[in-house]
């Protein structure tokens, strides 16, 4: 049995319990069949609505001629190296060259980001991660990644 984050079950679940749930108990079995069965077609046809135009989306960023569109999702990653790199190496590094110069004092300086820069870089890191673990397993069912992007088989 897999993950069930609606509450509902399959779509056919999700429109049987809207049509019990609106319909009079004195509809009659067949227009109430009728409902459900127009409910899953409404549902399937926003499910695919939405697919298609994740696709549109994808295929027209590939499409254009801006190369760096085409591989800027990974800016903010580099972005966060850079200011580690300049808060924890060269800053501190330049400090410690002047102090030296300056008093002669062989201590460096202690210099770190904030606990906010820490969270967001991270959770910004993950999200690329998982994100990209998504699209190279296919967008298939399977695993933590799988559940979390609610990603269905594809028997």
């Amino acid at each position: 049995m897999g993950l069930d984050l609606t509450g509902f079950g399959s779509i056919a679940d999700f429109a049987k319990g809207i049509v019990d749930r609106i319909f009079p108990p004195a509809a009659s079995a067949e227009e109430k069949l009728k409902a459900q069965t127009q409910i899953q077609q409404m549902v399937e046809d926003r499910e695919n609505t939405i697919v298609n135009a994740k696709a549109a989306i994808i295929t027209a960023e590939l499409n254009q001629d801006d190369r760096y569109t085409k591989r800027g999702r990974p800016t903010i990653l580099y972005g966060g190296l850079v200011f580690i790199f300049l808060n924890h190496v060269l800053f501190p590094m330049a400090a410690w060259v002047i102090t030296i110069f300056s008093t002669g004092d062989i201590e460096t300086p202690n210099l770190s980001l904030p606990s906010e820069f820490w969270w967001a870089w991270s959770g910004v890191c993950s999200i690329y991660v998982l994100g990209r673990s998504h699209e190279k397993t296919g967008g298939e069912a399977g695993g933590l990644v799988g559940k979390i992007f609610g990603a269905v088989s594809k028997k």
